[in-house]
């Protein structure tokens, strides 16, 4: 008698610890999906500007895309791609590059180098490295054409380098 009151007290201690473990499991789960959600609505829904284009201009375009792919590859996330969010995003890049332009030389090669590693990513290649290259244009021109002032990072990937230049 003693021993069934043993086994049934151990017996329900171990299904409460499996309750709280299968519960803060789903928690958890709600909360990245939650989180990846407001990562793709805040990032990917671009309204059209009065002139057809999705950005008012190449500064704003710049700083969304660096703040997408600081978002969904940025701090470790970068094992977790989503391919399907990614073309997405390579198909607005896309998109966009075709109605902006730069009269700046250094910066037109860069934003061409964009649109090709864009265009990889769009047509369906997995290559995170070219994720990863996507970020560090995007990072590195924020810092030099925006002069993006939250990071002392910088990859040195850009040809543009913020001259006193008419853009």
């Amino acid at each position: 008698m003693l021993k069934n009151k043993q086994m049934n007290r151990i017996f329900s201690i171990l299904g409460m610890v499996a309750a709280i473990a299968i519960a803060y499991s789903v928690l958890v789960y709600l909360k990245k999906e939650r989180d990846i959600s407001s990562v793709q609505k805040g990032s990917t829904n671009v309204e059209m500007s009065e002139h057809g284009l999705m950005y008012d201009d190449l500064g704003d375009f710049i700083a969304s895309h660096h703040t997408f792919y600081n978002e969904t590859l940025g701090w470790g996330r970068d094992r977790f791609v989503s391919w399907s969010k990614q073309r997405k995003q390579a198909e607005i890049i896309i998109q966009s590059l075709g109605k902006i332009s730069a009269e700046n030389e250094s910066l037109q090669k860069d934003l061409n180098a964009i649109a090709a590693l864009a265009e990889s990513v769009q047509s369906g290649s997995k290559e995170k490295d070219d994720l990863i290259r996507l970020h560090r244009f995007f990072h590195d021109l924020d810092i030099d054409y925006n002069e993006y002032k939250d990071t002392t990072d910088y990859f040195d990937v850009t040809e543009y380098k913020g001259e006193d230049e008419l853009y």
